[in-house]
């Protein structure tokens, strides 16, 4: 067996340094160095495995890399040798720039999250565009990520899935690293689509890098404080982290998001929204997911979660209901409060039964047997299926001898929906708050024509 060794040629690339850079089962990476002073990272497949079920996936792994050579994101291969028959004295290998691994850069801690989601987005952009022409890395893990001219890369395809691709992997075969791969590549590899396993290893990724620990076995569950990402990362937006890793991990890839959904979250992540409010800059109220005791009713806790949920984000558009009231006590010198919310079952969407419903608002009344009232409010619904649905407006209407009257002035609505303790949710609240108060001039404006077109009438 050659020694592989500093100064031995290979193509144009000379060997440098006294070790490899890596080492594996399936072969070891070399720093080499060429005539012209550019430096490469070469790869070599071991000699036991000449012949052999890895090394055609060594020389799939060479045919991927061509193939897709000028996509952004993933280590290019700049070199390659494949000999007929791989022998000791004529063996395989290819190389690829020198780059610097996620491993070697300093990113765990509260303080480089950001940075660390914006290179674990990167990675998902590029991933996405892969999944979408049925590509599957089946291998993503924080040793295959890579820094090359500043842009976060993918690299070692070895276990890559591609169209046309002549399958190798045996039935019962389990592919991937220990507590990286997802289940199903553990059982079937063979026939499974892998865009959900890469969304699994790419979640226990980004827990392993933030955290500085090594990968737990099996789901990273908001319910077990071992697991839980808010609690391994004290930054003040970690906890959004805690259900998108659940669910990145579920044991049934049906339950997981597909990478597409997984990018976005980290882009609603690292972009909080940008509209200002004319009045008064509110700060969107975030929860943190609180360990919770072992109970024996599962489904409780899922209720009261959810509930718990809903009523932080209604205690969230407090501060504008208050500012609200004081605005229209100020403009119409009636006395109003923050209190309960009614009548707002015509104006909402149809939408399926939710666990809770919850609602709060500011109303005013002028006038006798006839009346017009304004009313402005937020209700909030929670979702069996981890959904928070939000619906905030100004409501402008008429009574006769207290029976409501047709809608004859205008009212603004909002409405958006999001899983609980996510980013979007965060985000999506902050606007509706904004809007909420942005709208309120125009909508007292209409209050005030209401009122005339009754009195006219009277």
């Amino acid at each position: 067996m050659i020694a592989f060794e500093q100064g031995l040629h290979f193509g144009q690339w000379i060997l440098k340094g006294e070790k490899p850079l890596g080492k594996g089962g399936n072969g070891e990476v070399w720093l080499a160095e060429n005539s012209k002073g550019i430096k490469a990272a070469i790869k070599f497949l071991h000699s036991e495995n000449f012949g052999k079920q890895r090394e055609t996936r060594f020389r799939d792994e060479i045919k991927f890399l061509k193939n897709e050579n000028n996509r952004l994101g993933i280590l290019p291969l700049i070199d390659f040798y494949l000999p007929n028959v791989s022998t000791e004295q004529d063996r395989p290998w290819f190389a690829t720039p020198l780059a610097k691994c996620f491993t070697d850069l300093e990113l765990a801690g509260d303080a480089m999250l950001p940075e660390l989601v914006r290179h674990i987005e990167a990675v998902a952009q590029t991933l996405v565009k892969l999944h979408a022409e049925n590509k599957w890395h089946r291998d993503l893990k924080p040793e295959n990520f890579f820094i090359l001219d500043g842009i976060p890369v993918i690299g070692d395809f070895g276990l890559v899935d591609f169209p046309d691709k002549v399958g190798h992997t045996r039935d019962s075969e389990a592919i991937g690293s220990r507590n990286y791969t997802a289940p199903e590549l553990e059982q079937n590899a063979a026939h499974t689509p892998a865009d959900k396993a890469d969304v699994y290893s790419l979640s226990k990724t980004l827990w392993v890098l933030a955290s500085g620990k090594p990968p737990p076995q099996g789901p990273l569950r908001m319910d077990d404080p071992d697991f839980q990402f808010s609690k391994k990362c004290s930054h003040p937006k970690a906890s959004h982290f805690d259900g998108l890793l659940e669910r990145g991990t579920k044991t049934n890839p049906s339950d997981r998001p597909t990478m597409r959904e997984f990018s976005e979250e980290l882009s609603q992540w690292l972009n909080p929204p940008t509209v200002e409010s004319s009045t008064t800059d509110l700060t969107a109220l975030t929860k943190e997911y609180q360990n919770v005791f072992e109970i024996e009713n599962r489904e409780k806790r899922k209720r009261d979660e959810l509930i718990d949920a809903a009523k932080t984000v209604l205690l969230s558009f407090e501060p504008v209901l208050k500012q609200i009231a004081d605005i229209i006590k100020e403009h119409t010198k009636k006395e109003t409060h923050v209190g309960s919310a009614s009548h707002l079952e015509p104006y909402q969407f149809k939408v399926f039964d939710p666990m809770v419903r919850l609602a709060r608002g500011v109303k005013i009344t002028s006038g006798g047997d006839f009346a017009a009232f304004l009313q402005s409010f937020v209700q909030v619904e929670a979702f069996d299926n981890h959904t928070i649905r939000i619906v905030t407006g100004h409501l402008v209407e008429g009574t006769a001898y207290g029976e409501h009257l047709p809608v004859l002035a205008p009212f603004w609505k909002k409405e958006c929906t999001a899983i609980r303790g996510s980013a979007r949710l965060a985000n999506e609240s902050e606007i509706c708050r904004v809007e909420l108060l942005n709208n309120l001039g125009s909508a007292i404006c209409a209050f005030g024509e209401r009122i005339n077109k009754l009195q006219s009438k009277n």
